[in-house]
């Protein structure tokens, strides 16, 4: 009889750590989607928000051309050289794929998004791409339109 309840006490503490292995592996794999979900959100909010920020740039940079304001029209925006610790790009489409014809197209790699922002313009804008870090938006008087461009960070 000692020998049966040596067995069941082993027995018992297997299976508990077998169960209890089960238990604490779900819940990883199941944290760890619910983890890549938040940085993605976190990452669309934050590129939205850059390009926002961005547009809005070039549209006071449009009011400001229209308007006849000076020799030289030139906005300097420093933004963040990463979006939830990934690299990313800006780029002005004018291909008249987004919601306005001349729009932002955000894009990370890791993770995965792509986020488009509209540009309220009037002058011409063209098409470019620049990383995050200082960016210029400037009218080149020459070519008669509004340009997107690094600086020098």
């Amino acid at each position: 009889m000692t020998a049966g309840r040596g067995v069941s006490a082993v027995f018992g503490y297997v299976l508990t750590l077998g169960i209890s292995t089960l238990l604490v592996s779900g819940l990883i794999i199941a944290a760890g989607g619910f983890v890549d979900n938040q940085r993605e959100l976190t990452s669309r909010s934050e590129l939205r928000v850059i390009g926002q920020q961005v547009s809005g740039d070039i549209a006071a940079a449009d009011r400001l051309v229209r308007s006849g304001g000076g020799t030289r029209t030139e906005i300097t925006r420093q933004t963040p050289e990463r979006a939830v610790g990934s690299q990313y790009t800006v780029a002005v489409r004018t291909d008249g794929g987004g919601p306005t014809p001349a729009y932002l197209e955000l894009r990370t790699v890791r993770p995965e998004v792509t986020v488009e922002v509209g540009i309220a313009n009037e002058t011409a804008v063209t098409g470019s791409e620049v990383g995050g870090g200082e960016i210029i938006v400037r009218y080149d008087r020459s070519a008669g339109h509004l340009e997107v461009v690094e600086g020098d960070t």
